[in-house]
């Protein structure tokens, strides 16, 4: 009963468990065994099991059935502390879909004891960014019949070498660092680019390939790979391929919002025609993202937009024609599409004049961030200033928003302070 335990073990001691399950199979007058038992109890207490479309979209921990599809053998590679561990992965499946199973280390040679058309019952944990696979905790055989398809799935086939590839880059995020299951330290560069045939997200692994590469600007890339992910295909690139400039002229598709389907990845272009304050809210992670909704019109239709993290900070206003790109569209709470714009999509802002300012006022905070509040108004703010303080900046204005290049902190003048306070104590008393 230690393989279903590990699914409630934070809500109940062992005995309390092994007291449930023999109350059950005494309850059911002993016609059911002790697996039959657990798996019951477990449900009882909210932790059922799962579809094998649902591990991914799912609590972070589940247990499930799958058939296995196919099975490859460990590996050893090395940690950041000079230790060796191993790796091996299963591709499961039932009827609703496939997830891959990531096995570490002594679990790892578990899979010299399966073999291909088997069912397994498995607990595991979610993998990161909502991707199809699960961190294998415990598995074990099943008695039960699971129909489902024996090949691949697009998602789980190899890479696929492009020897050489021409895109227009969209846009281009500043290097992110992440931790390789290894252990050790790295940093990529995610970018939306365009190819004659529709947008992709390209991430980049060495992020020196891409220095000096801007935004608009066409490249030739050599020794990238095609992988398929959930929405569908990307590039990869690591530090074995090359980067350099192209006089390529690409257009980029854009779909008119009549022409507007559901699942698809395409770019759209409209005029705002609404715009909703932006709200923070928390991630799943625990960390604070924010969102945006939008209306979008063009001469064929409106589309309800709604943008993700960085994007739902974005300096846009009424009246602002916006491009979209690499944006997928999915039905609403009203049962009509809108497109959604997060991670992997890009958000092309109206081109504005850049003009240096020197202002001065009052750092203030608000939904999307913080503006500059000079007596005539509040002016989104670029970076991170002392909340409350009065400033005085010198910066940069692109539109309707300030990125300072230098600030000092200016003291409160006790005769203006006391000045405003008179101010506003006589409108309070009249």
């Amino acid at each position: 009963m230690s393989f279903h335990y590990a699914l409630v073990d934070d809500l109940l001691s062992r005995e309390e468990f092994d007291r449930r399950v023999e109350e059950t199979i005494t309850a059911s007058g002993d016609l059911l065994d002790e697996p039959t038992a657990a798996m019951l109890v477990v449900r009882d207490l909210g932790r059922n099991h799962v579809k094998v479309a649902q591990v991914a979209s799912g609590s972070t921990l589940s247990c499930f059935f799958g058939k296995v599809v196919s099975v490859s053998s460990p590996k050893e590679f090395n940690r950041s502390d000079g230790t060796t561990g191993l790796v091996s992965h299963l591709l499961v499946g039932d009827e609703t879909g496939q997830a891959r199973v990531v096995l570490w280390d002594e679990r790892a040679m578990a899979v010299q004891e399966v073999a291909v058309g088997e069912v397994l019952e498995i607990i595991g944990k979610k993998g990161k960014d909502g991707a199809p696979e699960v961190h294998g905790l415990a598995l074990r055989k099943a008695d039960c019949e699971i129909s489902c398809t024996m090949s691949p799935d697009d998602r789980f086939r190899p890479p696929e070498e492009i020897p050489e590839l021409e895109v227009r880059v969209l846009s281009l995020a500043p290097p992110a660092a992440f931790t390789r299951r290894n252990g050790d330290q790295g940093e990529r560069v995610e970018a939306v680019v365009a190819t004659a045939d529709g947008t992709r997200r390209l991430v980049c692994w060495a992020p020196a390939l891409l220095e000096g590469t801007m935004a608009g600007q066409a490249v030739r890339i050599r020794g990238a790979t095609r992988v398929t992910r959930e929405r569908g295909e990307e590039y990869h690139l690591d530090r074995n391929g090359s980067v350099a400039a192209s006089d390529a002229e690409i257009e980029v598709p854009i779909t008119p919002i009549a022409g507007i389907t559901e699942g698809v990845a395409l770019s759209v272009q409209g005029t705002v025609a609404q715009v909703r304050l932006t709200r923070p809210f928390t991630t799943r992670q625990g960390e604070t993202s924010w969102v945006r909704n939008l209306l979008l019109r063009d001469a064929t239709g409106s589309v309800a937009a709604v943008l993700w993290g960085d994007h739902a900070r974005a300096d846009l206003d009424t009246g602002d024609t916006v491009t979209l790109h690499h944006v997928t569209a999915r039905q609403g709470r009203n049962g009509s599409l809108e497109v959604h714009a997060g991670r992997g999509s890009a958000l092309i802002l109206p081109e504005g004049e850049s003009l240096e300012v020197e202002m001065e006022g009052t750092v203030v905070p608000v939904a999307a961030g913080l503006c500059l509040d000079d007596g005539t108004g509040c002016h989104p703010l670029e970076g991170d200033l002392p909340v409350g303080a009065r400033v005085r900046l010198r910066g940069i204005r692109e539109r309707r928003r300030i990125i300072p290049l230098s600030h000092e902190v200016k003291e409160p003048d006790a005769g203006e302070v006391q000045e405003r306070l008179g101010r506003l104590l006589a409108s309070l008393g009249s």
